[in-house]
């Protein structure tokens, strides 16, 4: 065996060399989808921000002892993220509190918290720590800086906190007397979000009440040891236990079980505790999505692995053809002395057992080196882990098994007598068309609801590529049999002899046949390469919604962001809001969120595909309002008016326009309404224009009446002469009634109700523009057919606690910045006015879009002092190099990469067969006198018909694919990926795979024109 390898070691390289391409393949989508894929999931959690993987139990609606239940609620989530540490933090609030007003001051309020990691989200700028109270002394307690100005309080001061009227449990709930011990300063990173301030320290009008919606001042918290609180009794209004698990330092295992723990939070909370439970638990939709992801890869990577093991048993079927071929003596001999099937394939075990062991080998190394190379700088933040796992030796051990017996069995099989037709067996056999039907099967039921690995999607490119092959391959016996016909009638020697060579051989039953299939699978991996690609940037066009993102920083306008960039700037805001009854759509019950931009310059700010013939500009045409100029500065704002019998305060906003379009609310200083002019402390700057103020009207003085309306008369000046404006009173209270502007000032007369107004401010707003009846909006696909909503529909929106009136506009597939969940678009400046219309002054943006930014506009921001920037090409660089994507790239590019070695290969087979067969026939040529150079040109033209022939085919085969599956295989479901046809990139593999099937023949026909003739032909003969 040893002496007969070594004769054949050429081929035998071949043969190893195929082995170890399909089993690197195999090894490489093996690793791809075990080891690969938790290190992924590593890499994924590692650059997933905190408030993403957080898991929250708030406690509302406490009994008098809450500490037990705030105990229970810590133990539940505990419970529910075990294995996994859960690194808890526990923020208790209490009611809203009354504390001494100021002089001339109007009601204000207060409120306690305990928090305990108050030391990792603040500053402590003077005193110290809160610690526990001793008995009946007052409680410790810290500002925050803001919140001591606010109050007038500095160390050492005291402050009582005393139950507020209008509160269920006011009577129960005891008086809470702090002494101020120090001043700390809340952190800006998101740190304070479970505080009614959010790290403030101040809200200029908090809502309060239990049946109607009244606005105080308020400033806080007043924070204090974060068991004192519990152990009052009543007053507790609120509890948080938030957990923030290190989930990217997990184990797989412990990830399962949290994700199944997470499933049942809600109802061990509410069985633990009393009271009401609200579970927030971002961390599962985090896990949940990865897992989508992952499964979409999954399937993905699992087709790909498919069809490198559908190359590689193509590939051994010709080169045991020609290793069966060169040894046709031998078995033919054993079998004439009576030797068995079973005998004889034992007895080519152990050369085929030491081909697939060092292709094994290789193949481990192979597999090793390209994944640890290309996954190591692809998944950062993960463990490498062990260098030979279970998931990638037993792959590719069983299928080297199996490869070597498939291998020793057809390195036995005899050739049948008789002559092949032109069609190959399974061309005879009606397996093609078997093949094609199954493969059309399989392509219609792409995209069908699939849990888990999809297994059509897992066939199709296998089906589609042997069906498109075994169809294909029925076209050239018919080209052959025509060019042998008109060959026949041709003078010169050379078309016969070639026509006549294509017409008798079988293209699909040779190694041409593996040609057609391996350039079929080169030019289809390139195309869901370039598909996948083009559809990463779709993605993320619609992801970042606009082709710069800048978060909104205070104290920055909208011409800073567009002198740094040099685009067109849009202030953008967004928030989650329900449409009539419905708070979440879609079928992972998605909050509807709303997108607020400047639609008058949608078609330059906003992306994301639309259908052919649409674009943004078009499709929000009937969203733009129209103009309403405000008053433009500079100067002062001063207020004067009367409630006539009563003394009164008027604590104005005034709401600023820079000129992108982008709201600000300034507010100012009470004002007593005495009759006199007062300077309301606010300064209008040069490049900002007034559209609104609102005025919050309460009473500090006089004894009202239960029925009495008495007039009242309010004045606004502004920098400039205020025309058009208009008037309202959107408290429906009746604090302040029949109101009327005057045409020529900012003259507002009217009717007060002083019993309201003592118990509660009232809000007159004066607007520069008229209030629209109903804001248009555009609706997402989903959200739509969530509402059954069509264009003209009229719906009601609720923006935070304000219902605002819209009208549907139109559907778009999807709206910028949500891809694929449920959203609304609307023009920011109209939703502006209807939210003042009702009293809502929240108008600042959340981020700014721009529009056509200059190059190296990022780092110009950075300059500026604005961190934070999103490009839409860095989201595609995120889509595109992600870990939860790096998958079927590596894994297509693998295939690629071995589908031209299998090419290679089959070329070489091609050559090998040529070798084998065609010495005789060479010699019997040169003995009937044909020129050597006229054989070599029949041999050359022979075979490089056949290559040419056979890639041609293949490329048809895989441009096919490529169009059929292709967009199947991105999972991209929004934006549907769209078919690329990359023709360069087609055209130079194509080409460069038929000249090289040419050019390795040129070696073999030299040797071939060479025989010795009446040697090969006495051989012949014998």
């Amino acid at each position: 065996m040893i002496a007969r390898s070594r004769v054949q070691a050429r081929l035998l390289v071949v043969v190893v060399v195929v082995l170890v391409t399909g089993l690197t393949v195999l090894g490489s989508c093996a690793v791809l989808l075990t080891s690969g894929a938790e290190r992924a999931q590593q890499s994924a959690l590692a650059a997933t921000s905190s408030a993403d993987l957080a898991v929250e139990v708030e406690l509302t609606d406490l009994p008098a002892d809450a500490g037990p239940d705030v105990a229970a609620a810590a133990r539940v989530v505990a419970a529910a993220l075990a294995p996994v540490p859960p690194r808890s933090s526990t923020w208790v609030t209490s009611t809203l509190r009354d504390v001494p007003p100021g002089a001339g001051q109007a009601r204000r309020l207060s409120w306690l918290a305990g928090v305990d990691d108050l030391t990792a989200r603040g500053d402590l700028v003077a005193g110290e720590w809160p610690t526990a109270p001793a008995p009946g002394a007052p409680w410790p307690a810290v500002l925050p800086v803001a919140a001591a100005d606010a109050m007038g309080l500095g160390l050492g001061d005291t402050l009582l906190l005393a139950p507020s009227t209008g509160l269920d449990d006011a009577g129960e709930t005891a008086p809470v007397t702090v002494v101020l011990v120090g001043l700390v300063q809340p952190r800006t990173d998101g740190s304070w979000d479970r505080d009614r301030s959010a790290g403030a320290g101040t809200v200029p009008d908090q809502e309060f009440g239990v049946f109607s919606r009244l606005r105080f001042p308020a400033a806080g918290p007043v924070l204090v040891d974060p068991g004192t609180p519990l152990a009052a009794g009543a007053g507790v209004e609120r509890a948080s236990v938030r957990a923030a698990p290190d989930v990217a330092a997990a184990a797989p295992a412990a990830l399962d079980t949290a994700t199944a723990g997470l499933a049942g939070l809600t109802a061990d909370a509410r069985s633990a505790t009393e009271g009401t439970v609200r579970v927030r638990a971002p961390l599962a939709a985090t896990l949940a999505g990865i897992a989508d992801r992952q499964a979409a890869t999954r399937s993905a990577v699992l087709a790909v692995g498919v069809l490198g093991g559908l190359l590689t048993v193509a590939a051994l079927g010709p080169a045991a053809r020609v290793r069966g071929a060169r040894r046709l003596v031998e078995p033919a001999l054993l079998r004439a002395r009576g030797a068995t099937r079973r005998q004889l394939v034992g007895r080519a075990l152990p050369e085929a057992a030491a081909l697939v062991a060092v292709a094994a080998v290789l193949a481990v190394l192979s597999t090793r080196l390209v994944t640890r190379v290309v996954l190591g700088g692809a998944l950062p933040g993960s463990a490498p882990g062990p260098a030979l796992t279970a998931g990638l030796l037993v792959p590719v051990l069983g299928a080297a098994v199996l490869l070597g017996l498939g291998l020793a069995v057809a390195a036995t099989r005899l050739p049948a007598g008789g002559r092949r037709g032109g069609r190959g067996a399974l061309a005879r056999s009606g397996g093609g068309v078997l093949l094609v039907g199954l493969a059309a099967a399989a392509v219609l039921g792409l995209g069908a609801a699939t849990a888990g690995t999809d297994p059509v999607l897992v066939a199709a490119p296998a089906l589609v590529l042997l069906g498109g092959a075994a169809l294909l391959l029925r076209v050239p016996p018919l080209l052959a049999g025509l060019a042998d016909r008109r060959a026949a009638r041709s003078r010169s020697l050379m078309p016969v002899l070639v026509a006549g060579d294509l017409a008798r051989r079988s293209l699909a039953a040779g190694a041409a046949g593996l040609l057609v299939l391996t350039t079929a699978a080169t030019v289809a991996a390139l195309g869901v390469d370039a598909t996948w690609r083009v559809s990463q940037a779709d993605r993320a066009a619609l992801q970042a919604g606009t082709a710069l993102a800048v978060p909104a920083v205070a104290g920055v306008d909208g011409a800073a962001v567009r002198a740094a960039t040099g685009g067109t700037v849009s202030p953008v805001s967004t928030s989650p809001v329900s449409l009539g009854t419905l708070l979440r759509a879609g079928g992972d019950g998605a909050a509807t969120q709303l997108v607020a931009v400047d639609t008058a310059h949608a078609g330059a700010v906003l992306r994301g595909r639309l259908p052919a013939g649409s674009d943004w500009a078009t499709v929000t045409a009937d969203l733009v309002p129209a103009a309403a100029p405000g008053v433009s500065g500079p100067g002062a704002v001063t207020v004067a008016g009367t409630v006539r019998g009563f003394g009164a305060v008027a604590v104005p906003t005034v709401v600023l326009a820079d000129p992108t379009g982008a709201r600000t609310t300034v507010p100012g200083a009470a004002v007593p309404l005495d009759g006199v002019p007062h300077d309301a402390g606010v300064t209008v700057p040069a490049d900002r224009t007034v559209v609104a103020v609102l005025l919050d009207v309460s009473l500090v003085d006089g004894d009202p009446d239960d029925d009495v309306t008495v007039p009242m008369s309010l004045e606004v000046t502004l920098p400039g002469a205020a025309v058009g404006w208009s008037a309202s009173a959107p408290d429906d209270r009746g604090g302040v009634t029949e109101p009327e502007l005057a045409e020529d000032a900012l003259r507002f007369t009217g009717r007060a109700f002083p019993l309201g107004l003592s118990l509660a401010p009232s809000r007159v707003v004066l607007a520069a523009a008229p209030t629209p009846a109903r804001v248009p909006v555009l609706l997402s696909g989903s959200l739509a057919d969530a509402l059954g909503a069509t264009t003209g529909d009229r719906l009601t929106m609720t923006v935070g606690e304000t219902a605002v009136d819209v009208a549907v506009a139109g559907v778009v597939p999807a709206v910028p910045s949500v891809p694929g969940g449920p959203a609304v678009l609307a023009d920011g400046e109209t939703l502006a006015r209807a939210l003042l219309a009702a009293g809502d002054a929240d108008v600042a943006g959340a981020a700014w879009w721009v529009g056509g930014p200059r190059a190296g506009a990022p780092a110009a921001l950075a300059a500026a002092g604005l961190d934070g920037a999103r490009t839409r090409s860095g989201v595609t660089d995120e889509l595109r190099s992600g870990p939860l994507q790096v998958g079927l790239p590596v894994a297509l590019g693998v295939l690629a990469v071995g589908a031209l070695v299998l090419l290679v290969a089959a070329s070489a087979l091609q050559v090998a067969a040529v070798r084998s067969g065609r010495r005789t026939e060479v010699a019997r040529l040169l003995g009937t006198g044909v020129p050597r150079r006229v054989v070599r040109q029949v041999l050359v033209l022979q075979h490089g018909v056949s290559t040419v022939l056979a890639v041609l085919l293949g490329a048809v085969v895989g441009v096919a694919g490529t169009a059929l599956v292709g967009p199947a295989l991105t999972g991209s479901p929004v934006p549907a990926a769209t078919v690329q046809l990359p023709w360069g990139v087609w055209a130079v593999a194509v080409v460069g795979s038929a000249l090289v099937g040419t050019v390795l023949v040129l070696p073999v026909v030299r040797a071939l024109v060479r025989v010795d003739v009446p040697v090969v032909l006495r051989e012949g003969a014998a």
